[in-house]
């Protein structure tokens, strides 16, 4: 489709371009004369004269004149490289399939992906703010979290206005869990971050259904998950972090190093954030920390089941209020979710066809 402003602008364009033409014309074929033999200094006649004296029958004109002259062609110039800038530098805007493919489903999503992990980060940032405090060189969960939210490009800036804005307006917000099950039995929980519980509540219990599951009492598929915290630290070996841990004093519960050689501490949700400030102490510092929920009994799924959990766990992670969402489905493979033109998960039933 034609941009809207493409008219306006083209006539823009034309206007001032025969400005420039005929300002040029009158520059030296029309220009106003002042004639030194009118009995009146001052007359004006808009006729121009013709020197006889030197016999090559050209027009003669005052400086004034041809200052005038270019003074409207510099004006008209201007004008014309005006309207040229006012309509894209010359060029038609036209939002086509070349549009659609190239902004919507690139630069759309990594946005929306962005903004996503930014929201995230803040929240973590606001619950630390409301248990500790500001500062964060007194509230060194906040410093945590702040740390964590530049690592993912969240910018310091974003994050400092933040913080003042819920300092300076007294603002408020809770923690909030919802449990329940996705299709197939599977266990979901998911924890949120709001200054509206009635909202969250029916946004949460919307997807539920919306995706074949039902939110549950508090607590029903607590039995499936053990809450750990987790530090990870890299370029370090195992026994480093274990002396590190014997001297600080931190209670941990298991240390051990994994595929990639992060080496993964795991404590009591209790002792997490006393860990990891012991760990620091000692000039120990975690690449990441986070409380996890670790799954002890998992769920089996169909492909059914499969693509409407994974539809379910990516609709809440689209609401702002939602901060992390934790299930026990164990997915069958090849099956993943599937989006149309304008980035929304299609049903099952329109994604896969037997």
């Amino acid at each position: 489709a034609r941009s809207p402003t493409a008219p306006s602008h083209c006539f823009a364009m034309a206007t001032a371009f025969v400005s420039v033409s005929l300002t040029a014309l009158l520059a030296w074929n029309a220009s106003p004369l002042k004639s030194s033999r009118d009995p009146a200094p001052h007359t004006v006649v808009a006729r121009p004269s013709v020197s006889h004296a030197h016999g090559t029958g050209r027009s003669t004109y005052s400086m004034g004149s041809k200052l005038w002259a270019l003074g409207m062609g510099m004006l008209s110039a201007a004008s014309f490289r005006s309207a040229r800038g006012r309509a894209g530098s010359g060029r038609v805007v036209v939002k086509g399939r070349n549009y659609e493919t190239n902004i919507k489903h690139k630069k759309g999503p990594a946005e929306r992906k962005m903004a996503k992990i930014t929201g995230k980060h803040l929240r973590f940032v606001m619950l630390a703010v409301r248990e500790g405090g500001p500062d964060p060189e007194i509230n060194r969960t906040l410093a945590r979290c702040i740390k964590s939210a530049l690592k993912e490009n969240v910018p310091k800036d974003t994050i400092d206005k933040r913080i003042k804005s819920f300092v300076e307006n007294n603002e408020q917000i809770d923690e909030i869990v919802y449990s329940g099950y996705g299709a197939g039995g599977a266990a979901v929980i998911v924890e949120c971050a709001t200054d509206n519980a009635v909202r969250t509540r029916t946004q949460v219990r919307d997807v539920f259904k919306e995706c074949n599951g039902q939110i549950g009492q508090s607590g029903c598929v607590d039995h499936v998950f053990k809450k750990l915290g987790v530090l990870r630290f890299e370029d370090v070996d195992e026994e480093k972090v274990l002396e590190a841990s014997i001297e600080a004093e931190a209670e941990v519960e298991d240390i051990r190093t994994t595929e990639d050689g992060t080496v993964e501490v795991t404590t009591l949700p209790e002792h997490f954030h006393g860990a990891a400030s012991a760990f620091e102490a000692t000039g120990m510092e975690p690449v990441s920390s986070e409380i996890v929920m670790k799954t002890e009994i998992e769920a089996g799924l169909n492909k059914t089941a499969s693509y409407d959990v994974m539809k379910l766990v990516h609709e809440l992670e689209e609401l702002d209020d939602v901060g992390q969402v934790h299930h026990n489905a164990s997915f069958q493979d090849g099956v993943e979710l599937k989006y149309n033109q304008y980035g929304y998960v299609l049903p099952y039933e329109k994604a896969y066809t037997d």
